[in-house]
C-alpha cells in the first residue's frame, strides 16, 4: 500500500464547529504515522440530523466510499453503535476506532478490552461512569440538606448509570429532577422549567459538549458541574473528567497504527491516563452567596478564570 492514496472515514454525530480542536488533535497525531499525501480524511458530521436511522445511513454512505480503509466513530456511544450497525449490515470487515464510550464490552462494540476480536478498538471513556462522582463533588459545595439537583440527560444516550446516580443522591440527601432532552429547544425549555433547582448535573454526552456555550448560559447563576474542562473554560462552575483532547490524540495514534498494518486486535481498548477537576474561580466568586468551595476541593483542582 506504500504510495497508494487511502481514505480514513471520520464520523461524528455532532457539528464540526464545536469539535474543531478535537478533530485537529486526531489529525495531527495520525499524520505522525503516515505521510499526508498518502492518506485522505473523509469527514461526515451529522450535526442536528442525529436520529438513529439517519446516523446509520450516513455511516453506510461513508463506508461505501471507494478507498475507505478504516472508520473513526467519534462523539460517544450513539456514533459507535451506528458505525458498528452499518458495518454489520454491510458485512464489511472495515476496522472501527471509537472515541470515548462507556463500557464498550457492555455495548457490544468489543468482546474483550485487552485483545478485541471484533475488528474494533478505541477508548473506554470513563464518561457516564463519572456522573456519580460529579454528583459527589456537588455534595462538597455546602448545598442545603434536601437540595434539588437538575440532571440534564440526553434521552437518546444509552446510559447504564442512572440507578447509581439515584442511589448516590439518596445518600447525599439530594432530590433529583430529570431533564431528558434531545435538542437545543428542549434544553432551553428544561432549564426554564427547572429554575427552582439548587444545582445542575450536566451528564456526559456529546450533545451538551456541542452546545456547551448554550448550556453554560442556561445554567448561569446556579452551581453546575460538567463533564469536560471546556465547560469550565466557557464559564461553567466546574468540571470533572478525562482530557478529551488527549483521547482524540490517542485515537489518531490507533488509526495511524492500523494504516501501518496493525489489527484492532493488536490495540487494546485504552483507558484515560488522568482525570481533571477544573474550577472556574470567577464563576465561583459570583456564586459565593449560594455555595462555598472548601479548601480541600480547591487544592485538588486546576483553576481557570473565564471572562464570562
Amino acid at each position: 500500500m506504500a504510495g497508494a492514496t487511502r481514505k480514513v472515514g471520520f464520523f461524528h454525530n455532532r457539528s464540526k464547529a464545536s469539535f474543531q480542536v478535537h478533530f485537529a488533535a486526531f489529525v495531527g497525531r495520525m499524520y505522525e504515522f503516515v505521510e499526508q499525501e498518502d492518506v485522505i480524511i473523509v469527514e461526515q458530521w451529522a450535526g442536528d440530523d442525529a436520529t438513529g436511522k439517519s446516523l446509520q445511513q450516513q455511516v453506510t454512505d461513508l463506508i461505501n466510499q471507494d478507498g475507505v480503509v478504516v472508520v473513526v466513530a467519534a462523539g460517544g456511544p450513539q456514533s459507535a453503535l451506528a458505525v458498528k450497525s452499518a458495518r454489520d449490515a454491510l458485512k464489511s470487515p472495515i476496522p472501527i476506532v471509537f472515541t470515548p464510550v462507556t463500557d464498550p464490552v457492555g455495548l457490544g462494540l468489543v468482546d474483550d478490552l485487552d485483545g478485541p476480536t471484533t475488528n474494533s478498538t478505541g477508548i473506554a471513556g470513563m464518561t457516564s461512569e463519572l456522573d456519580v462522582k460529579r454528583l459527589q463533588l456537588l455534595g462538597e459545595l455546602g448545598l442545603r440538606a434536601g437540595a434539588t439537583i437538575g440532571c440534564l440527560n440526553n434521552k437518546a444516550r444509552p446510559n447504564q448509570q442512572l440507578q447509581e446516580i439515584k442511589n448516590e443522591a439518596t445518600k447525599l440527601n439530594f432530590t433529583l429532577q430529570w431533564m431528558d432532552v434531545g435538542n437545543l429547544p428542549e434544553i432551553e425549555s428544561e432549564f426554564a422549567s427547572k429554575s427552582n433547582c439548587d444545582a445542575f448535573l450536566i451528564m456526559a454526552d456529546s450533545l451538551f459538549n456541542d452546545l456547551r456555550k448554550d448550556v453554560v448560559g442556561f445554567s448561569k447563576g446556579v452551581p453546575a458541574i460538567y463533564q469536560w474542562r471546556e465547560f469550565a473554560e466557557a464559564g461553567g462552575l466546574m468540571s470533572f473528567g478525562p482530557n478529551i483532547i488527549e483521547a482524540y490524540e490517542k485515537v489518531g495514534a490507533y488509526v495511524g497504527h492500523i494504516l501501518r498494518g496493525a489489527s484492532p486486535a493488536d490495540l487494546p481498548v485504552s483507558f484515560p491516563d488522568r482525570f481533571e477537576l477544573v474550577i472556574n474561580l470567577r464563576t465561583a466568586q459570583r456564586l459565593s452567596n449560594k455555595i462555598k468551595i472548601p479548601a480541600s476541593l480547591l487544592s485538588r483542582a486546576e483553576i481557570v478564570r473565564s471572562r464570562l
